[in-house]
């Protein structure tokens, strides 16, 4: 591994784990300061307990994808491209209720885009690389 590949590497690392602690906090304050009759209510074909656990979830295995490179392990770029098209669905998913309802998580969620657009390429070739 060159410098410029553990230069990105390392910014991945540090971007996984913080995208996975902002989805997990925030979906764990949403969780507890929403009501219960309002978590499982039918909205515009959308149950909002599934979305934010879903959110969870993901945020969960961003820090696990994060951790799981910081430590070289051999599966580790295999579970962040996993990782990356969890978060590119979610985000995509999710994108238009959040400009209606939340402009600055959209604007979050549209920088978490692009820079797992941008570094799909990278894990694609190091993922070739190990196997």
């Amino acid at each position: 591994m060159n410098k410029k590949d553990r230069n990105i590497t390392n910014f991945l690392v540090f971007f996984l784990v913080t995208v996975g602690l902002y989805m997990s906090i925030s979906a764990i304050i949403t969780l507890i300061n929403t009501e219960s009759g309002e978590l499982f209510e039918f909205v515009n074909e959308d149950i909002p307990v599934f979305k934010h656990i879903a959110q969870l979830v993901v945020g969960l295995v961003s820090i696990l994808s994060g951790f799981a490179m910081w430590m070289r392990v051999s599966w580790a770029s295999s579970m962040a491209i996993f990782n990356s098209g969890l978060l590119i669905a979610f985000n995509l998913n999710n994108m238009g209720q959040a400009i209606y309802a939340n402009p600055t998580r959209a604007i979050i969620m549209a920088v978490i885009l692009i820079i797992m657009f941008q570094s799909f390429s990278f894990l694609m070739r190091s993922t070739n690389r190990q196997l």
